[in-house]
Formats: structure tokens, sequence, C-alpha cells
């Protein structure tokens, strides 16, 4: 394979850094200056000129930025994502467990605060879904799917009703 090919997944993840850097854009316009949309596209920035975020596939949600290693729902999301706070900070949380990792003053350092928290493991961009198992290297932290919480949490399903 010629180390220049850009493979369709590379292409997605260029696609949707640029993608979603706009329509950041677009939203602060419309919207206005609210400092956790700024703070979104802060760190979105910041995230960018990471070199091994960069080959992730980013994703918003609640002004939240998210690293995916698919480039379709449901995403593999091992990595910590990045909080934007209303008084111009940023919280890193962890997914599994969840649990806050820090709070800090700058995008730049809620993105150092990301990749010094990823995973042994990690599985760069990819087409296609979120791969059945973890690699054998990688704890059971590494991989967790947002394709619903750890089973114990979130929605439980009513029980159908005998009749």
């Amino acid at each position: 394979m010629n180390v220049n090919e850009v493979t369709p997944a590379a292409a997605a993840v260029e696609a949707q850094w640029l993608g979603a850097r706009q329509a950041w854009a677009r939203t602060l316009e419309r919207l206005g200056p609210v400092a956790w949309r700024l703070g979104t596209v802060a760190v979105l920035e910041a995230a960018y000129e990471d070199p091994l975020l960069r080959q992730l596939y980013p994703y918003t949600s609640h002004c939240h930025v998210h690293f995916s290693s698919t480039t379709r729902f449901p995403y593999e999301v091992a990595v910590p994502f990045v909080m934007p706070l209303a008084d111009g900070r940023f919280r890193v949380v962890a997914r599994d467990p969840f649990r806050e990792i820090g709070e800090v003053a700058t995008a730049g350092e809620a993105v150092a605060l990301v990749v010094a928290h990823v995973p042994r493991g990690l599985r760069l961009a990819t087409t296609g879904l979120p791969r059945e198992e973890p690699p054998v290297d990688a704890s059971p932290v590494d991989v967790w799917r947002t394709g619903g919480p750890p089973k114990g949490l979130g929605r439980r399903r009513a029980e159908p009703q005998e009749g």
C-alpha cells in the first residue's frame, strides 16, 4: 500500500474535523459567543493540532467534544471527552468507569489531559462498527461503546406482562 494513499477512514475523519469546526463557527455566528460554545470551538481547534487525536473521529454532543475510533454510530469511544464549562474552564471526563479526570483552565490543557489518558491498544479511526472484543492487551476500561451504558446503568426496560 502506498503510504500517501488516503483511506476511506482517513478521508471521513478529515471531513468530520473540517465539518465540525465549520459547524461550530456557524453556531457562534448564529447564537453568539457563550462560554461553553467558545470552549467547544477551542477544544476542536486544539485537538485538531494533536497528531493522535486528529486520527480519531470527532463529534460533539451538548457542547462536549468526543473522539471515536469508528466513523459511524454506534461510536467506539475509548478516550476521555471534554466538557467546556460556563466559567470558561474545561472538565475532562473518563467514560468507564465514569469519573472526572481533571478540570483545567485552557483547551490546550484539556487536550493534553485527554492524550495523557489514551488507553494502550487504542484503535485509530476506522470505517464501520465498533469491534466486538477489546484488543488482547487492553484492559476492560480500554473500550467503551456509546451504543449503551455499562451493564447495570441507564434506563431499564419494562418487563413484558404475561397475559
